[in-house]
């Protein structure tokens, strides 16, 4: 059963019935703003094609795979391993996947109350205001650039692929993001260059990565899905633990008929010891994780969503807390510690001795853009996205409610390409539905004496990192 507060109604979903609820009063869409993907970004590469014969280098275009807050009105807006919709000759051998270089888009956001307020004294509806500011390109620790096309060797190799996923931003502006390929969890400075790597658990790496699907699928038989790695991060806003969570099961947990996907938890101020795993149910095998955002240092919000669109679209945020009354079990010290192919977790069933962690749903994301129907039909598509994948917080509104961000990604969609704008859609909520809340604290930027206690946590962790590569780095 999953609890909610105020009215419960009965959901079919997945595994059997379960109950839960539509979105909390406290949750509403107020705003939108729509980028359609004909822009040029900030890189400077210049506007030469891709291998699809149809994407540019240079778009500001397919940014919505992570979204995280950088202070003072900033975001960093995730783009994936780039193009991969366009069918183009020879592009089967890699999936038509494209030389596309990785990297964030930033972003200045700001929200402009609409007409006044209400007897509350809250605005129905915001203006939101984007301007994008810079293009940050990521490179690897050899100042080689990573690229999206999956012929690209792994990480900590020359010709570096990446298949960037999960973004946050650390309180001393440096940056980790989790990674599809392998996966893997890469830090960089704000400049995008790679300042080192935290080793994920055995288990979680294919062994056998290859150019294709295909090939991944025939020839491996533990760690992540072709195509489902890594997919969610967090940190908390103390920046002392970082949370990754798994697109879905692996191979080993069930692959694609299961429905227990693992989150893993580091603790930066202890960056040798080995990070803790829970498990998290999906509601059923039709949904994917999208996002993982903190609230505080033990509650998070876990986008998890189907891949239709429109009216068949599932856009769920739901509430978990790693300090549940009833503990989750760390699947790390089990017999289901995912190592290998023969310690799994069973595909839909809850083994005895594992309490997974329980979830409780925030807000029906889907239910609230459909009745609100901010949709461009610019591309030819004006209904729900099928991709919402990035969450972010942002400053306070202007009537004191806590700003949600939410954007998708768009697979690289332009006037060439049919398929959906970039959104950044605005969520106001109110405080009393997250009365742990805790935002972002950022030290101050360089050239600033006063540090602080966060500040020294930072430098803690800075002077540790080096010691925690990945094996693959």
């Amino acid at each position: 059963m999953i609890r909610l507060r105020g009215i419960a109604f009965v959901l079919a979903i997945g595994m059997g019935a379960t109950l839960a609820n539509p979105a909390m009063s406290g949750v509403v869409y107020v705003g939108v703003a729509v980028i359609d993907g004909n822009g040029i970004d900030k890189s400077g590469l210049g506007g030469a094609l891709l291998e699809d014969g149809k994407s540019h280098q240079n778009g500001l275009n397919g940014f919505g795979s992570g979204l995280a807050y950088a202070g003072n009105g900033n975001f960093y807006a995730l783009a994936d391993r780039g193009p991969n919709k366009v069918v183009y000759s020879g592009g089967a051998a890699v999936d038509n996947t494209t030389s596309y270089d990785n990297r964030f888009q930033q972003f200045h956001i700001n929200l402009t109350p609409v007409g006044s307020p209400d007897i509350n004294g809250k605005y129905s509806s915001y203006q939101v205001n984007t301007q994008n500011t810079g293009t940050v390109l990521l490179k690897n620790s050899s100042d080689q650039q990573y690229q999206g096309i999956s012929s690209g060797s792994p990480v900590g190799t020359g010709n570096p692929r990446l298949d960037s996923e999960g973004i946050v931003v650390a309180p001393d502006h440096s940056v980790w993001i989790s990674d599809e390929y392998g996966p893997y969890i890469l830090h960089f400075d704000a400049q995008g260059h790679q300042i080192g790597s935290l080793t994920l658990p055995q288990g979680f790496q294919i062994a056998n990565p290859g150019a294709t699907g295909a090939f991944e699928t025939a020839n491996n038989t533990f760690g992540r899905v072709n195509n489902r790695g890594m997919e969610g991060l967090a940190i908390t806003p103390d920046g002392k633990h970082l949370v990754g969570m798994m697109q879905s099961s692996l191979i080993q947990d069930g692959g694609l008929t299961g429905v227990n996907t693992r989150i893993i938890v580091y603790d930066l101020t202890d960056p040798l010891a080995a990070p803790k795993q829970f498990d998290y149910r999906l509601d059923n095998t039709s949904n994917v994780v999208s996002d993982i955002l903190a609230i505080n240092d033990h509650q998070f919000l876990v986008g998890e969503r189907n891949s239709a669109s429109g009216a068949q679209g599932v856009k769920l945020l739901y509430e978990i807390d790693l300090n549940q009354a009833n503990a989750p079990t760390d699947l790390a010290g089990t017999v289901y510690s995912g190592t290998n192919a023969s310690n799994g977790m069973p595909a839909t069933a809850i083994p005895n001795g594992v309490t997974p962690l329980d979830k409780h749903l925030f807000a029906n994301i889907g239910d609230l853009l459909r009745q609100a129907n901010p949709f461009s039909s610019v591309n030819g598509k004006g209904d729900l996205p099928d991709k919402i994948e990035g969450y972010a917080w942002g400053p306070d509104l202007a009537d004191g409610r806590h700003l949600l961000l939410a954007t998708n990604d768009n697979d690289y969609a332009q006037s060439q390409i049919s398929g959906y704008p970039n959104y950044f859609f605005a969520f106001a909520v109110d405080p009393s539905d997250v009365p742990g809340f805790q935002p972002a604290v950022f030290v101050p930027e360089p050239g600033s004496l006063t540090i602080g206690v966060v500040g020294c946590l930072s430098l803690l962790v800075l002077g540790f990192r080096a010691q925690r590569r990945s094996s693959a780095s």
